[in-house]
């Protein structure tokens, strides 16, 4: 295999373990975020944002 694509390949495979370590993060910031009750939450969060967590699966009870 060649020097070159060799970087490029762990290059990508590097990206992409951070990726999915950032996802992870978040899903563990968004979950602690919505066992907050509905009052915090709702001073904490946008519509927009809202919107978007329920997008992806998290209940949101307004």
């Amino acid at each position: 295999m060649k020097k070159e694509l060799r970087d490029k390949i762990i290059a990508y495979n590097k990206a992409v373990k951070e990726k999915g370590e950032k996802a992870d993060d978040m899903d563990v910031l968004i979950s602690k975020l919505m066992e907050l009750p509905w009052g915090q939450l709702k001073k904490v969060l946008t519509d927009e944002v809202i919107a978007i967590l329920q997008k992806y699966g998290f209940e949101v009870e307004t």
